[in-house]
């Protein structure tokens, strides 16, 4: 298992060498070029094979084969100045597009609530290594309190409407937010300073806490604990989340009602 683990990095590393020298990557490309490396270390995959399991959705796969033949046809088009053949493959591209949108909702969107998920964040705001920042910034990291009292006492629909009202709160802040787990949300700062960050989430947290939900003939309320965390480019995510988790505490100790 550890050398099948090892040799999938090596393969990646050469893929991503392939790429790198490419403005523009398709994601069917990537899939072709990663299927073709791994050929030279006799695994086969094919195209099928590898986007089923990547996107495990049918129509979307479809759509990305189809983008691979086009971009093939494209390319001989091209090369034996086919003009005809070329505006045709445009044009039946072109009605791709949407579907390619599609795609990138697919990996980023968060179903439930719509916010980026951590896939997402890990994509933009982390180097290769997934574990650090690729970038400076402040995170703000926010955890809905008693979620889990709130789903045993209610239900898990009513639990998932408290959820969703959080993050469209959050969204209002800013719309680098994405969802990191069950009731975590992450949000990442460029170019605010800490207070002014700080005021926002003081504010968002104020009118959470007097929102009244509604579960048959019963109201209740809930709230939120947030931490707040500058960072460097190459600080370490898991140095931050604990930092920030440690002022979300003490927020937390702090509002308890």
């Amino acid at each position: 298992m550890k050398d099948s683990y090892k040799l999938n990095i090596e393969i990646t590393k050469k893929v991503k060498q392939i790429i790198d020298k490419h403005k523009v990557v398709f994601p069917a490309y990537y899939g072709k070029v990663y299927m073709n490396v791994a050929q030279k270390y006799n695994i086969e995959l094919s195209a099928q094979e590898l986007l089923h399991k990547e996107m495990l959705d049918e129509k979307v796969v479809r759509h990305i084969i189809s983008l691979a033949e086009y971009t093939d046809e494209a390319i001989d088009a091209i090369e034996t100045k086919n003009k005809e053949k070329l505006n045709c493959i445009l044009e039946e591209t072109k009605k791709l597009r949407d579907e390619i949108e599609e795609l990138q909702e697919l990996v980023y969107e968060d179903s439930l609530t719509k916010c980026h998920n951590r896939k997402w964040f890990e994509d933009k705001f982390m180097n290769n290594d997934q574990v650090s920042f690729s970038k400076d910034g402040i995170m703000v990291f926010i955890d809905l309190n008693r979620l889990k009292r709130i789903n045993d006492d209610y239900g898990h629909v009513v639990g998932d409407k408290v959820i969703k009202y959080l993050s469209l709160k959050l969204k209002e802040i800013s719309p680098d937010i994405a969802r990191f787990g069950g009731d975590e949300f992450i949000m990442i700062f460029d170019d605010y300073d800490e207070e002014v960050i700080e005021e926002k989430m003081s504010k968002a947290y104020t009118f959470f806490k007097k929102t009244k939900f509604r579960a048959d003939d019963i109201e209740f309320r809930a709230t939120f604990a947030y931490g707040l965390c500058s960072f460097k480019k190459g600080d370490l995510l898991s140095d931050v989340m604990d930092k920030a988790d440690k002022k979300m505490y003490r927020f937390k100790e702090g509002n308890r009602s």
